[in-house]
């Protein structure tokens, strides 16, 4: 800051940063009075996100865990991912299934926005909405593998299976042959036929 410049405040924004200010002294007494909320991936809470900083998600607003379960119950910060109505054709949004209640009233609706992915305490969890399906939990995981980059990775992964089916078969088609040959459908017999076949191709290479 200059000396001698005059500082514009915005009055609203004030206002805001000193709701959030309250909010956040809120809940930093309850990480030391309460139990913190151990959720299970694909749960949506209400989530108490504060302040944010240019275009990040901020106040109270639905977010669907994604953090492993196991992990959650064993610590109180949590990754989330906020819920939306503004859509863009960016593979970061992803849509989910609309979500109704008992009564048949529309409680969750929107996109994931992967965009919007942060650890926070699971003391800023402010009530349970809903719990996405399946089938959602499977799009947003593939949208964030590619988000993450980490596709690169499952891609090697699904190469080295591939790799191993078709040895696996070659190696099947192989030992068929090899039992029609040596007339034996036994392990053993088949073994001593196979090293009998190696010993002499080896003598015969010999000569």
């Amino acid at each position: 800051m200059v000396w001698g410049a005059v500082m514009n405040i915005d009055l609203q924004e004030t206002q805001t940063i000193i709701e959030a200010t309250k909010e956040q002294i809120f809940l930093q007494g309850k990480t030391h009075t309460g139990k913190h909320a151990k959720p299970r991936r694909g749960q949506v809470f209400n989530c108490l996100l504060g302040v944010g900083v240019g275009s990040e998600f901020q106040k109270k607003r639905p977010c669907v865990v994604l953090s492993n379960t196991v992990s959650n119950i064993n610590t109180s910060v949590i990754v989330v991912a906020p819920i939306t109505h503004t859509h863009k054709t960016y593979p970061v949004f992803v849509p989910i299934s609309e979500k109704r209640d008992s009564n048949g009233t529309v409680i969750l609706s929107g996109y994931a926005d992967l965009s919007g992915l942060r650890s926070v305490s699971s003391y800023r969890l402010a009530g349970l909405v809903c719990e996405l399906d399946g089938a959602d939990l499977k799009q947003i995981d593939a949208a964030m593998a590619r988000h993450l980059d980490l596709m690169q990775y499952y891609n090697t992964l699904v190469k080295a299976a591939e790799d191993r089916e078709k040895h696996v078969v070659a190696l099947s088609g192989i030992l068929e042959k090899l039992r029609v040959l040596t007339e034996t459908d036994n392990n053993d017999k088949l073994m001593e036929a196979v090293e009998k076949l190696i010993a002499e191709n080896a003598n015969l290479q010999k000569k």
